[in-house]
């Protein structure tokens, strides 16, 4: 990595302490002028210092890189929970990946597989061809001719994980309150340690190829005689990453084709195989010619429970089909609220639930929902959930619902970027 990264844990600490003095710092100088200004110049002062204190926040975890990159990443789908300011800023990291040199690369193969890249493949270009926040990948072939995608674990990045999820937390309590914070970054640090073994994500390719079999999906093959806990070598799938396929202008139908695909693939393996890849992020999904989908990246995945799946289908049923009461019901059942509340406090979380009830549940309202009419349903539910944050103390924050409806989140995202259609109503959840 560059020389530039903040090594050591003083050194890291001294940038996270920087970062959320400046966080702060631009938030406490809006209130501060508050009571003086006028309604509408309150919400022009507090958009700019929400934009301040997200561009600080971006600098400092892209200052460390690493874990906090990723932490960055995560948190950029996070719509209900952060200002819209800084998902914006964070999800600019998908886009500030830390190039290793060639000697690094070399090193790392050497390290892990026993001997130099040119002893071990016929090819192997020491030039990553793609980067992320953990990490890069570069092609090489075998022996036999196999086109591989070889990913190497930038050095020491697994050690970091703690003390950076330390610090991550200092730098968002300005913009985030900690009941919202600490259960998002606790399931995200736990995906994380998943993450930096290489050996659990072969493993997780081999769940998938041996579960989900589905007509258009592409899956790579591990190499288990190439891979370790640091290195992980996967046949290379063809094609473009979503959103550069999507820069080159597909047709309207063909964006329908592969909109419909993932929705499919979401629903298939949340309800046939009990798992989801969780990281929607365009560039894990490779668009063939033949429209067919290439599965990348499968660091982030989500094991769920049978019984925790079949509570969550409940609530997108009692959705889909306008049952309020049933949606407020699912949702104790689930561990969400509790059965008895002051009645106060009930009536406002009932009138929460009806209005995320209605919002969902205008996904089945029709045989398909065209984000290109509703290009601000997401924006829509922002809204909604943004009313229930200061019952917070009444409602139960549950992990597994958090990251499951992140990943369902982050594709609503994808179909309005895409403007597509899409038949929410299906044999799962209707």
């Amino acid at each position: 990595m560059t020389n530039s990264i903040p090594t050591g844990k003083l050194g890291r600490a001294l940038a996270g302490g920087k970062t959320a003095a400046k966080t702060g710092g631009a938030l406490l100088g809006y209130y501060a002028k508050r009571p003086f200004l006028s309604s509408q110049m309150r919400q022009i002062e507090k958009a700019k210092a929400q934009q301040a204190s997200a561009s600080a926040l971006f600098s400092g975890l892209t200052l460390l890189k690493g874990t906090a990159l990723k932490v960055a990443q995560q948190l950029s789908l996070e719509t209900d929970m952060l200002p819209e300011a800084v998902c914006r800023e964070l999800s600019r990291a998908y886009h500030q990946v830390p190039p290793i040199n060639k000697a690094l690369v070399r090193k790392v193969i050497q390290n892990e597989l026993g001997a130099p890249p040119e002893d071990i493949f016929k090819s192997f270009d020491l030039e990553a061809f793609a980067a992320a926040s953990l990490g890069q990948v570069h092609q090489a072939t075998t022996e036999e001719g196999l086109c591989l995608a070889v990913k190497i674990q930038y050095p020491g990045i697994a050690e970091t994980i703690e003390t950076d999820m330390a610090l991550v937390r200092q730098m968002l309590r300005p913009v985030v309150p900690g009941h919202q914070l600490i259960p998002a970054l606790t399931e995200v640090t736990a995906r994380l340690k998943e993450e930096v073994n290489y050996l659990q994500e072969a493993n997780n390719i081999t769940c998938f190829n041996n579960r989900l079999n589905m007509e258009g999906v592409r899956l790579p093959d591990v190499h288990r005689d190439l891979t370790t806990k640091s290195v992980l070598s996967l046949t290379q799938l063809s094609g473009q990453p979503l959103d550069i396929w999507l820069a080159g202008g597909p047709t309207q139908k063909d964006r329908q084709v592969v909109a419909r695909r993932l929705n499919d693939i979401f629903l298939t393996a949340l309800y046939e195989c009990h798992v989801i890849h969780a990281d929607p992020n365009s560039g894990n999904f490779i668009i063939n010619d033949d429209l067919s989908v290439g599965l990348v990246d499968f660091g982030c995945i989500k094991h769920l429970s049978p019984e925790f799946i079949e509570q969550y289908r409940q609530l997108v049923i009692s959705a889909a089909h306008d049952d309020e009461s049933a949606h407020y019901q699912v949702m104790i059942d689930i561990g969400m609220l509790q059965q008895k509340q002051d009645n106060e406090v009930e009536h406002e979380i009932r009138t929460v639930s009806d209005d995320i009830c209605s919002w969902f549940g205008a996904l089945y309202q029709t045989e398909t929902f065209d984000f290109k009419v509703h290009p601000n349903f997401m924006a829509q539910g922002k809204a909604v959930m943004q009313r229930c944050q200061h019952l917070h103390r009444h409602i139960n924050v549950n992990p597994d619902f958090i990251f499951l409806e992140r990943t369902r989140y982050g594709l609503f995202r994808l179909f309005e970027q895409m403007a597509v259609s899409i038949p929410f109503r299906n044999p799962y959840e209707w």
